[in-house]
């Protein structure tokens, strides 16, 4: 799915997505969704999880819920060390 292709965010699930990408990128592996929660300053990781939904059913990333660091921006693969 192309990124034209993809149903527009809002201006906060594109916080989220921006801050997903920088952390896989800096770090090389993805963040958690208590990372989220924390950088958002959501009262819990639920809130953080209510986003990801729905960025996950826009095409804007993937995400496994209830296992650790899944989530990827869409196509985009983490840095493997060497």
């Amino acid at each position: 799915m192309d990124e034209i292709d993809r149903i527009p965010m809002t201006n906060r699930q594109r916080e989220i997505y921006d801050y997903i990408a920088d952390v896989t990128t800096e770090q090389g592996y993805p963040t958690t969704v208590r990372d989220i929660a924390d950088r958002f300053k959501f009262a819990s990781p639920n809130g953080a999880a209510c986003h990801l939904k729905a960025l996950r059913k826009k095409g804007w990333i993937t995400w496994e819920p209830g296992k650790a660091r899944t989530v990827r921006v869409a196509g985009c693969q983490e840095q493997t060390a060497t």
